[in-house]
């Protein structure tokens, strides 16, 4: 999905103000995004908590921090020095899950039936 294709459906939906114009939604998606990502800018992990970001039902963003390595360049097979660097780790919510696994067992199930 897109940002023009979010945008899209949350202003068509039928519970949001009547005078809400896709140009104003797209700008509190854009407001939105932006203090999640300026959250996880200034949020430095202590020993005991990393930043996150929970939204309930949807999921847990949470900062970490990847120590530096060395890999291979995939074209050489080189080896390359990485820093170490910052990175977001989302886990999904149990209702997500539960939404994707439910769709992902009703296919399942229509296939197992449809080959006999």
């Amino acid at each position: 999905m897109t940002k023009a294709e979010l945008i899209g459906r949350v202003a068509s939906k039928k519970d949001l103000p009547r005078g809400l114009t896709k140009k104003a939604v797209a700008r509190i998606v854009d407001v939105v995004f932006t203090e999640i990502g300026d959250y996880f800018i200034r949020a430095r992990p202590t020993r005991t908590a990393l930043p996150r970001f929970s939204y309930p039902g949807f999921g847990t963003f949470t900062k970490r921090r990847r120590n530096a390595r060395i890999v291979n360049n995939p074209r050489n097979g080189e080896p390359i020095h990485l820093p170490p660097q910052s990175t977001i780790v989302f886990s999904p919510g149990q209702e997500l899950k539960g939404l994707l696994n439910r769709e992902v067992r009703a296919s399942a199930t229509h296939a197992a039936y449809s080959n006999g």
